[in-house]
């Protein structure tokens, strides 16, 4: 692996163009509650793409090129907390394009881009954004892995495979501490976590929300934080990265993978659950 920012322009142009992979970290500097850092989204994507770039270069010979991450996109729900930042879908949209034709455009066609900010319309603006460089440039620009764990909402398996049950847990509750706990847990308050009361919430609920303000007494969570614990954030790791490497190794024997990716079929499934009378 070689760091973008490190290296010059004549290291990246010395390695062969079907080698070298872009990996690239996306997620909104956000509010994840009173106990949880506002990098909460970042962290988890880094950790994932650490595991990326280890498939990408000891099982396929790639070379990973780490761009700098990029910080800021659309956190509607999270924007009038202090320290919060949302970028207005069309202009992340836009910005996310022109960063990507730079990079495509001037020889780096290959590139992974990997989120945990698990919030639909971001995911498919991203997924959108990248299709439209693959067609322009010719290039295979792939995101996810946001698809996994929406899948195993959609399918109603995400409580039973995590083993706590309890539906509801949709943002800085029990599986967004467990991950910090199991990737970073000095950046947990735990001694705030133990104090935070259950807050679940439907994910078709938390669709119609226009603030996070509006629930977790007012606090920014939704779920059940006090149950979390590092196990259930390995396990959560362990269970999507290998899914997601999964993809990464077709991806580099020259599959298409788009379709194992895309969010559009997961999401209409969870519209057809929720618009199905009781």
């Amino acid at each position: 692996m070689i760091e973008l920012l490190d290296s010059s322009w004549t290291d990246i142009a010395a390695i062969d163009g079907d080698r070298r992979v872009l990996v690239m970290v996306i997620g909104p500097t956000e509010q994840h509650g009173p106990h949880l850092p506002l990098g909460t989204d970042i962290f988890a994507a880094e950790e994932m793409a650490r595991q990326v770039m280890t498939v990408l270069e000891e099982e396929c010979g790639k070379v990973a090129v780490k761009a700098p991450p990029l910080y800021f996109t659309p956190a509607v729900l999270s924007r009038l907390f202090p320290g919060s930042v949302s970028i207005r879908k069309k202009h992340y949209h836009d910005f996310l394009k022109d960063i990507l034709s730079a990079y495509a455009g001037n020889g780096l066609t290959q590139a992974v881009l990997v989120s945990s900010h698990i919030d639909p319309p971001f995911v498919e603006t991203t997924q959108q954004v990248c299709a439209a460089i693959n067609q322009e440039f010719g290039a295979r620009y792939i995101n996810g892995y946001e698809r996994f764990p929406l899948q195993d909402v959609a399918s109603g398996q995400a409580e039973q495979l995590f083993g706590y049950g309890k539906p509801g847990d949709v943002h800085a509750g029990l599986m967004e501490t467990s991950n910090m706990l199991y990737i970073r847990p000095e950046l947990v308050k735990t001694h705030v976590v133990t104090s935070l009361d259950d807050a679940p919430l439907s994910f078709e609920s938390m669709a119609r929300l226009r603030t996070l303000r509006d629930f977790g007494r007012g606090l920014g969570y939704v779920g059940y934080p006090a149950g979390a614990n590092a196990h259930y954030g390995r396990m959560w790791f362990e269970r999507y990265a290998r899914m997601f490497a999964d993809v990464i190794r077709g991806y580099c024997r020259g599959e298409d993978v788009w379709d194992q990716l895309s969010i559009r079929p997961v999401l209409a499934q969870l519209e057809a659950q929720f618009s199905a009378p009781n």
